[in-house]
C-alpha cells in the first residue's frame, strides 16, 4: 500500500522534502516534545538526519492529514535489513494535542500497522514514558504488550519516569 490513503475523518501521505519543515515544528511543539527524548529546540539539521537515516532503512514515514493541515505525523523504521532483526520496525506517532482523544491517533496506528504487515515486517516495537498514559492505553487498545521496564531512563526536565518498552507481533 502506497500513496495517499483516505477515511472519512483523516488522511495520510508520505513526508516529502517539503515538509519536512513542517515535521520539525511539530517535534518542537510544547505538548509533543514533552513526551519525545529530544530537547527543543530541535534544529531543522535533526530534522534532516533522521530523514536520511529513515531513508536509508527504508523507513515508512506519513504525514497526518485534516484537510490540507498536516496535525501529525506516524511512521515505522525498520531495523538494518542486514540484521537478524531486519523483521522489526520501530514505530512512532506524534499528533498536535487538539486533535487527542477524538480517534485519530487509533486510526493512524491502524493505517502504519497494516502498510508494515504488506512490506514484510513481523513485529513492531516502541518505548513510551509512563507519563504519557495516553498513548500507553492507545497502544494496548491496538495490540501491544508490555515487554519491559527501564527504571528512571526518561527525565522531562523536572523528574525522572520510567520508560515502558511495548511490542506486538504482526
Amino acid at each position: 500500500m502506497t500513496g495517499a490513503g483516505m477515511n472519512n475523518k483523516i488522511a495520510f501521505r508520505e513526508v516529502t522534502d517539503g515538509e519536512l519543515e513542517a515535521m520539525n515544528l511539530l517535534v518542537n511543539n510544547e505538548d509533543i516534545a514533552r513526551y519525545l527524548d529530544l530537547i527543543p529546540p530541535v534544529p531543522m539539521s535533526k530534522t534532516i538526519d533522521f530523514r536520511n537515516f529513515a531513508a536509508s532503512r527504508g523507513a515508512m514515514w506519513w504525514c497526518i492529514l485534516k484537510g490540507n493541515d498536516i496535525i501529525g505525523s506516524i511512521g515505522i523504521v525498520p531495523e538494518d535489513s542486514e540484521g537478524r532483526m531486519s523483521h522489526v520496525g520501530v514505530f512512532f506517532i506524534y499528533i498536535k494535542k487538539e486533535y487527542w482523544g477524538v480517534g485519530y491517533g487509533g486510526l493512524a496506528v491502524d493505517y502504519a500497522l497494516a502498510h508494515a504487515g504488506c512490506a514484510g515486517l513481523k513485529r513492531v516495537e516502541c518505548i513510551v514514558s509512563t507519563e504519557n498514559r495516553r498513548a500507553i492505553a492507545l497502544y494496548e487498545k491496538k495490540g501491544f504488550r508490555l515487554e519491559g521496564v527501564k527504571k528512571e531512563a526518561f527525565f522531562d526536565g523536572e523528574r525522572y519516569s520510567d520508560v515502558l518498552m511495548m511490542g506486538k507481533i504482526l
